[in-house]
């Protein structure tokens, strides 16, 4: 049996016990019932709120799960994904029976992203800070690329990926990191067998984002010998140094595996538990369109978050948009009258609109329209290169006009 405290750090910097997670061993068939309960002293504390308000409302009761991880998804939510997750069993030499969720919260502590940390009942290690410092990036991103190609790494390189590489989600190379001025970033690296300078394009991206109207975080690109990485700044951290609590939209929308879901079931989300309805319903819009627009097919809903804030639960900025670089062609989510491989056209998304009462869709849809059409530019001037351009070409450009079409 795994007992894990639960704490959760508020944006003031302060950090409550806020409950315990009780897992039993997995079962032949890899099966693992869990539990969780919230502490009596913050259900009574005035800053207490869900840390799932469809799964894990405040309550004294015991919710127990029947996912078969053992923990409420909101707390694998902490984890990272394959790259990360990968060095914490590595890290923690687990062998095949040992790397189960609950015991992946457990090495993870408080080094993960959000406002979440974890700790064995018997053992209450030390907080460490697994940010890296900015100048160590080189290292890092040699220790990255060497890893991938089944190198060997010597015990610094090792240790030093081990620290800062296994907290943040995705799939791909990152790690968190500190500049001089204190703030703190994640950074991004290149993956061995890349066919497209993925960070620069990324750099792109978000900057088409942003003059589309769209709230992201700040981000640079960082020249590494003949490398780039990217750096995005870490938005679960508030002013104070303390930290938002983060939800995924899956956990939300208690989806698992494969899933048949739409951008109309996160509307429902956004309007049942958002406490700014008339700002987060169009800037969710907003930001489908430009998916549409630029063809970010890995819109799945672990690449939306919620943020809990002082007045409750809001969404994040965006972040984790490319275009369809890997030629996928079919958004993760839905569309109504089913997009398949097409992209949607201006009448769906307007009807999806009207559906959800945005009454400036089709200001919103000109605005991303436009800014999408400068894309090359852009691209050019985050010095994506000029074949790399001339690949998604077609792609993008059909994308745009999609958005014109009555």
């Amino acid at each position: 049996m795994i007992r894990l405290l639960v704490n959760v750090t508020l944006p003031s910097n302060k950090t409550l016990s806020c409950g315990e997670i009780v897992t039993t061993r997995p079962d032949p068939r890899g099966i693992i019932q869990g539990a969780f309960r919230y502490a009596p002293e913050y259900l009574k504390h005035p800053l207490a709120f869900p840390l799932d308000p469809v799964n894990l409302p405040l309550s004294s009761k015991e919710f127990q799960t029947n996912r078969p991880e053992g923990v409420h998804a909101v707390f694998e939510d902490a984890l990272p994904d394959d790259w990360g997750r990968n060095l914490l069993i590595k890290k923690a030499k687990l062998g095949r029976g040992e790397q189960t969720i609950p015991r992946l919260l457990e090495i993870l502590g408080s080094n993960g992203l959000g406002a979440l940390s974890f700790e064995s009942k018997q053992d209450r290690p030390a907080k460490l800070d697994p940010s890296a410092g900015i100048k160590d990036l080189g290292t890092l991103l040699n220790a990255t690329s060497r890893y991938e190609s089944g190198l060997p790494l010597d015990e610094e390189e090792l240790q030093l990926l081990y620290q800062s590489g296994s907290s943040p989600g995705g799939a791909r190379p990152k790690a968190l990191c500190r500049k001089e001025t204190g703030s703190l970033w994640i950074a991004k690296f290149p993956r061995h067998n890349d066919t497209f300078h993925v960070e620069s394009i990324e750099a792109a991206t978000l900057e088409l984002a942003k003059r589309s109207g769209l709230p992201v975080p700040e981000f640079e690109i960082r020249d590494i010998g003949k490398k780039r990485a990217l750096l995005v700044r870490r938005f679960d951290i508030s002013g104070h140094g303390g930290r938002y609590h983060m939800i995924s939209m899956q956990t939300l929308l208690q989806a698992q595996g494969y899933y048949f879901l739409s951008y109309n079931d996160m509307f429902d989300v956004v309007k049942a538990h958002s406490y700014q309805p008339s700002i987060d319903v169009p800037f969710l819009f907003r930001q489908m369109i430009f998916n549409v627009a630029i063809g970010n097919t890995d819109d799945h809903l672990k690449n939306f978050c919620m943020l809990h804030k002082k007045s409750g639960y809001c969404l994040s900025p965006v972040y984790d948009v490319l275009p369809d670089i890997y030629e996928k062609r079919e958004h993760s989510l839905s569309f109504p009258s089913g997009a398949d491989f097409l992209p949607p056209g201006r009448k769906t998304l307007q009807s999806m609109a009207a559906a959800h009462n945005i009454e400036t869709a089709s200001q919103i849809i000109d605005t991303v329209q436009k800014a999408v059409s400068g894309w090359k530019n852009v691209f050019q001037q985050y010095k994506v290169p000029e074949l790399e351009i001339q690949r998604l070409e077609w792609s993008i450009n059909r994308r745009i006009d999609s958005l014109g079409e009555p």
